[in-house]
């Protein structure tokens, strides 16, 4: 488990693990997934949120969920956005409950949409299925 002094750092660190930066032809630069390192970035966020020494709300912990949250919607870590969603909870209960709402709602939008991509992807499949082309013709003709 890692500790930062800040949350800032904890969100840079997430953000550095997801995505690095690629020079191409000199002027254009592109972000680059880095899979490997998506569930070093999500522990991370994991653990700075779960833990007891930020137990105070700030801007900087909505910002690191909006992150925590696209991390899990994009893993498909269900228990874990349900575990991060009830610790912001937690925190942010009695001092902006706005900051909640705002975060639900993203992790609604994701999942909505990963969905729906989900879904499409399902019925171009189910499209491409095609009967036998060779059904007609039969050993015993």
């Amino acid at each position: 488990m890692a500790t930062f002094a800040k949350p800032e750092n904890a969100l840079k660190r997430a953000e550095g693990c997801c995505t690095h930066t690629v020079a191409v032809e000199d002027l254009i630069y592109a972000k680059v997934d880095k899979c490997g390192q998506k569930q070093d970035a999500l522990q991370a966020l994991h653990d700075l949120i779960t833990s007891k020494r930020y137990r105070a709300w700030q801007k900087t912990l909505e910002k690191i969920m909006f992150k925590y949250v696209e991390l899990c919607v994009d893993m498909r870590r269900g228990r874990f956005a349900k575990d991060g969603l009830i610790q912001y909870r937690i925190v942010c209960q009695q001092v902006n409950v706005n900051s909640l709402e705002e975060v639900i709602k993203h992790f609604m939008h994701l999942s909505t949409e990963k969905a729906e991509q989900a879904r499409s992807q399902a019925q171009a499949l189910e499209a491409l299925d095609v009967d036998d082309l060779e059904a007609d013709k039969r050993p015993e003709d």
